[in-house]
């Protein structure tokens, strides 16, 4: 496809609002079809940065805002012409309801047949929970994704956790839709793409599915990795992973730590690492422990790092936003909504010319610059004259409230 895909997004919330955040950061033209005095749900979704909510702020920066209610008499005829207009359309409601709303996929493809409609649901299109009412940790509750802790007999969801199937279904859908795109470039017609969330938070465990489905037993936890691959506490009470696992990297870890030559010379390398697992026993996770505990977490970093030992700071992701290497990266942007500074991520992908093929600074710099064309997210309701006449619509006749 010559020009950027034109994307209409009926979606709300979560899923389809990231998959058409990704790709309006990739230079996709995305109308956000909203309800006129609701929004898409993200608007005023807590926490809320002043009257916005923060996941508006985020998902819908870069994209135009359509409000239209779809028991308005003028809502079939618009639809008919946003389908018309666009290369992809993205829908979140359930199957029943989309076909209420003539949004569902053959009502689409019949205005435009060479059109790629992409569907997320929440648990897919068979099987008995098919029809369940979908919300975040639903999907991630079924798939297994949520690790559980249990506080005096009650299960607690962990403080950090984040639901899974949510995002990556978003970001799988613009996998499927810039595939289906290149299938419709080659002459193929209409696509329909559909990702289910529950199906994403599961394939998001693939090492554990993969791993029991054939051996019967999970992947291998990290803290039972070894003692060469393990996190370990040091002088100031922080964290520390160390990853030595090739002779070369243990042969320099166990001179900056000053290891007896009797541990440096343990390890089976027929396979081109050892993790460690065999020599805990021999007390060496022990003996790391109290070495690392001698000194505090960022001097040993610059130690081993000056040593080209494989090792990283535990960081939160306050400290991450924070470094120096998030800013020189263009990690998060700023824009301007409502006379207020917003500061949101950036999508951690960038399409470069091919001229820049030889220079990794030029390809880090058009990396970097992605945070400084973060457009805002639309007020509700911004674009209506403006994509009305872009519908052929101007004449008055479709009005969006």
């Amino acid at each position: 496809m010559a020009k950027s895909p034109r994307v209409a997004d009926f979606s709300t919330h979560l899923s389809g609002p990231v998959a058409s955040r990704r790709l309006a950061q990739m230079g996709a033209d995305v109308i956000k079809i909203e309800h006129p005095t609701l929004g898409d749900g993200n608007r005023s979704f807590p926490p809320m940065f002043h009257e916005d909510g923060i996941h508006h702020l985020y998902l819908n920066a870069g994209t135009r805002s359509l409000a239209l209610d779809w028991r308005s008499p003028s809502w079939s005829r618009t639809v008919a012409a946003i389908a018309r207009w666009a290369d992809v359309v993205i829908v979140g409601n359930r199957p029943a309801q989309a076909q209420r709303m003539g949004i569902d996929a053959a009502s689409l493809l019949a205005h435009k047949p060479e059109l790629v409609y992409c569907m997320i649901t929440g648990y897919g299109l068979a099987g008995e929970w098919a029809a369940l009412p979908a919300h975040g940790l639903n999907m991630d509750a079924l798939a297994g994704a949520i690790p559980l802790e249990w506080q005096d007999g009650q299960p607690e969801v962990p403080e950090h956790y984040r639901s899974v199937g949510t995002t990556v279904a978003g970001i799988e859908a613009v996998a499927g839709i810039y595939a289906a795109l290149h299938r419709c470039s080659r002459g193929e017609g209409g696509q329909i793409v559909h990702v289910s969330i529950w199906e994403a938070a599961l394939a998001w465990q693939w090492r554990d599915l993969a791993t029991f489905a054939n051996l019967e037993r999970p992947w291998t936890a990290y803290r039972d990795l070894g003692s060469r691959y393990a996190v370990y506490g040091t002088q100031d009470a922080k964290a520390l992973l160390v990853c030595p696992i090739e002779r070369r990297f243990w042969d320099s870890f166990c001179a900056v730590l000053e290891l007896p030559d009797d541990v440096r010379a343990r390890g089976d390398w027929s396979s081109g690492s050892d993790m460690g697992s065999d020599y805990i026993a021999l007390g060496e996770r022990m003996l790391i422990g109290e070495r690392l505990r001698l000194k505090p977490r960022d001097a040993w970093v610059a130690l081993l790092r000056e040593a080209q030992v494989p090792v990283a700071p535990v960081l939160d992701w306050r400290e991450s936003m924070a470094s120096a290497h998030a800013q020189a990266n263009g990690t998060m942007a700023s824009y301007d909504y409502r006379e207020r500074e917003v500061r949101v991520p950036v999508a951690p992908v960038s399409v470069t010319a091919a001229s820049a093929a030889g220079s990794t600074e030029a390809i880090a710099e058009a990396h970097r610059r992605r945070a400084e064309q973060v457009p805002r997210a639309p007020y509700l309701g911004e674009h209506n004259d403006e994509i009305l006449q872009e519908l052929g619509l101007a004449d008055g006749a479709a009005h969006a409230h």
